[in-house]
């Protein structure tokens, strides 16, 4: 049986998901102040082999851990729901299908405990 990450064209589609999701994410007014210091090509990078791990790829060279490069951020609950707000659009502005789209957000879902660290509460 195939991966997630196959179904959906593998590496092209994850470089076209992160490429058009990271306009979304840098020009929302929300979302766009967490990546101000931030190397673009850093941060594609390190999404692409994030994506590509999450879907079930090619495991990377480094392993990658959410914890460090999120904590102290202030990241809640909220930034989430926009994140996965803006993953879902780009999603379908891909023309991944509907099934796999939500699939591929149930998958990034499993690691918001991560992100998050210990914030458990909106707000």
């Amino acid at each position: 049986m195939s991966t997630l990450y196959e179904q959906i064209g593998g590496r092209p589609t994850i470089a076209k998901l992160i490429n058009a999701f990271y306009k979304k994410v840098f020009t929302d007014p929300k979302l766009g102040p967490f990546f101000v210091h931030t190397s673009l090509e850093k941060l594609i990078h390190m999404q692409e082999e994030f994506f590509t791990i999450a879907l079930g790829g090619p495991p990377p060279e480094l392993e990658i851990s959410l914890r460090e490069p999120h904590e102290s951020r202030g990241i809640r609950r909220e930034h989430l729901t926009r994140f996965t707000e803006h993953l879902l659009s780009t999603l379908q502005d891909i023309g991944v299908d509907d099934q796999h789209a939500m699939d591929i957000v149930a998958r990034i879902a499993t690691y918001s405990d991560e992100i998050l660290g210990d914030v458990s509460v909106d707000g």
